[in-house]
């Protein structure tokens, strides 16, 4: 435990909590986990992207869709990706270091949050892709047979 004060503590707390809730009201929730711990029923809830070489884990979730640290995405984009703004955006992932080159592959070395399921897919497989089709449940139900068209 630090060496801080009571009163300091208290202080810097009630800073934080401030912080944390003036942020997240105004759509920047810093403070708060980009994919919420898996586990119960939400464990059922991981989609698969296994489609043109990539092996991706992800979480559809009220922000978008998380895709798990550890996924693995294509190396190289397709032709017909390359110059696009997504391809850019990929561009920038892997010179941010969150896209990983390891062996034949990109690793995604922590959970990345984009804003719809095909960013995410596409993000991954390198090429454009639909993700409310490209992302399956292991038993291999689709996002949208899962999440849109529910009875």
């Amino acid at each position: 435990k630090p060496h801080t004060p009571a009163p300091l503590e208290a202080d810097c707390l009630e800073i934080y909590e401030t912080g944390h809730t003036l942020l997240a009201t105004l759509g920047y929730p810093l403070f708060d986990p980009v994919a919420k711990p898996v586990v119960g029923k939400e464990a059922e809830e991981i989609f698969y992207c296994t489609a043109s070489g990539s092996e991706g884990r992800g979480q559809y979730t009220e922000e978008g869709f998380v895709v798990l640290k550890g996924s693995k995405a294509r190396f190289k984009s397709v032709p017909s990706f390359a110059g696009s703004t997504w391809d850019a955006q990929r561009g920038q992932l892997i010179e941010a270091g969150d896209l990983k080159p390891e062996g034949d592959a990109l690793v995604v070395t922590k959970d990345l949050l984009f804003s719809t399921p095909s960013k995410a897919a596409a993000m991954l497989m390198g090429r454009t892709a639909n993700g409310w089709i490209e992302w399956k449940t292991q038993d291999g139900k689709t996002l949208d047979a899962v999440k849109r068209q529910v009875p």
